[in-house]
């Protein structure tokens, strides 16, 4: 009975690291089991397998290495960065972390980065060459397609593959095995399915023939790939090989930046923003940049129906385009609830104001 118990401790352990929310009831639970875990294993009456103490001690291990960093704490800018660049572009950049650590927005897990551990809890540690796969097929899939779409295609690509087999779910081999029109009844939500799917698998098709079934480490091969742009490309060698060597521009980012002014109104599309940004914008937070926007996009200032009543930029004067209506405006009963309806928690965030 004792290796039994200790067994659904472990197996109730095993995707904590996954799980960003400390507050969370089901992260408490977690660590209720991870604690018996422990407990178990210092008791010399139970005799529980060697096996299952390894199991449980690199667990201990993936936690501490994946767990203690919320993936939406973002570093300032540092003082020496401050003068570079647009005027209060650094302001800005400081009062967006400031918010963005107040609450959880779809790209914290359901992001083209954060979705291969998310569904498949640390694989970037266990399996790197598997979690560069699933990058690729989730940046792939991203395209015109809202983050919590994605994550649902994601989903269902990565359960279907282990139920036909493949231990790791989504793998190059497991899509090697996949027909054009499997692949799309699998991911038929994402936007542009039908292309998408001829896409993915070509590219299992070249990663096989060129690269021996793994992802290459520069941008010029990478954008090789049908479908795949430089957005995609940079964040691919970001996450999958640490390669830092552009940003990854997507629309929120886009938007944004010219709305601020750290590029030109005439900015025609993201790629044109990307080489305006890395004009002057350090090298240091490339990587960070796009997430940390692309949350604070997809919750606070959406391109449609903006929250400008909980925004430090706009009650700080720092964005020009704020709405002055909301900001006169009353926090009601009825807009506190329509706020808690976003596609994140915003309590955090009420609360502070």
């Amino acid at each position: 009975m004792a290796v039994k118990r200790s067994r659904k401790c472990i197996d109730s352990v095993k995707s904590l690291a996954s799980t960003t929310n400390t507050e969370s009831p089901r992260r408490k639970i977690k660590l209720e089991a991870y604690e018996a875990i422990k407990k178990e294993e210092s008791e010399p009456s139970l005799k529980v397998a060697n096996e299952e103490i390894r199991i449980s001690k690199h667990i201990k291990v993936e936690i501490e290495k994946s767990s203690l960093i919320e993936p939406n704490i973002f570093p300032f800018v540092d003082k020496e960065h401050e003068s570079i660049g647009p005027k209060k572009w650094s302001q800005i950049y400081n009062e967006i972390v400031k918010m963005r650590a107040q609450f959880m927005a779809p790209v914290d897990t359901q992001g083209c980065e954060r979705m291969p551990n998310t569904i498949n809890p640390n694989i970037k540690q266990r399996n790197p060459r598997t979690y560069r796969f699933q990058l690729l097929i989730s940046l792939m899939l991203s395209s015109q397609t809202k983050d919590e779409v994605n994550y649902d295609a994601m989903m269902k690509l990565h359960h279907g593959m282990i139920e036909k087999g493949f231990a790791e779910g989504l793998t190059l081999e497991a899509i090697e095995n996949l027909s054009e029109s499997e692949i799309d009844s699998y991911i038929n939500k994402v936007g542009f399915h039908n292309r998408k799917s001829q896409y993915i698998k070509k590219t299992c098709q070249i990663l096989r023939e060129k690269y021996n079934g793994d992802i290459p480490k520069t941008i010029e091969e990478i954008v090789e790939f049908p479908g795949v742009g430089p957005k995609m490309g940079y964040l691919l060698l970001q996450n999958g090989w640490n390669i830092n060597s552009g940003i990854g521009v997507d629309i929120h980012l886009h938007r944004l930046a010219q709305m601020w002014g750290w590029v030109p109104k005439n900015s025609k599309s993201p790629e044109n923003t990307r080489l305006e940004l890395e004009k002057w914008l350090p090298e240091k937070y490339w990587a960070d940049v796009n997430p940390l926007t692309v949350g604070f996009g997809q919750v606070i200032c959406p391109s449609k129906g903006s929250n400008c009543d909980l925004c430090s930029l706009a009650s700080k004067g720092l964005c020009t385009s704020a709405n002055k209506k909301l900001l006169r405006g009353s926090l009601t009963e009825e807009r506190k609830n329509k706020l808690l309806s976003n596609r994140a928690d915003l309590t955090k965030l009420i609360e502070s104001l």
